[in-house]
């Protein structure tokens, strides 16, 4: 199962996050993307660099299984990708290390996860058995009283 891992990585604390959360994933048995693993940097002063980078995102999001998005930071960006992946019916999965944050828009399109103990087998049971027409919720530590 192959996972579009979105998140933030603008200093060493959010680059660390991400390789965490990264190895946590392929140690329970996904597939992981990561532009930021997997890709240079871009100059975003470049129009036809940004625009190439932005249509490859696109498409890994497409080509993924589910999106795993890591809100520590609150990164638009990464909001942008949540959305994206919601509006083309994949599974979303919200993550945030230490503590949740409430939007409506994600409470009612991601599943949320707080801490990497919520990282478990389960997880990936969860999104093999997803039922593309339901909308389950995980049964692991989530944010569910606001």
């Amino acid at each position: 199962m192959r996972l579009f891992l979105a998140g933030p990585f603008f200093d060493d604390e959010e680059v660390e996050r991400l390789d965490k959360v990264k190895a946590r994933l392929e140690d329970l048995g996904f597939e992981v993307y990561s532009t930021s693993h997997r890709n240079q940097r871009i100059d975003l002063r470049k129009p036809e660099e940004k625009s190439r980078r932005f249509r490859l995102l696109c498409e890994e999001i497409r080509r993924s299984d589910g999106v795993f998005a890591v809100l520590d930071g609150r990164d638009a960006g990464t909001i942008w990708e949540m959305g994206y992946a919601f509006s083309a019916g994949k599974p979303v999965i919200a993550f945030a290390e230490e503590e949740g944050f409430f939007s409506l828009m994600i409470d009612q399109s991601a599943t949320y996860l707080v801490g990497f103990d919520s990282l478990d087998r389960r997880l990936y049971e969860y999104l093999q058995a997803r039922d593309i027409n339901s909308t389950p919720k995980y049964t692991g530590h989530m944010v569910d009283d606001y």
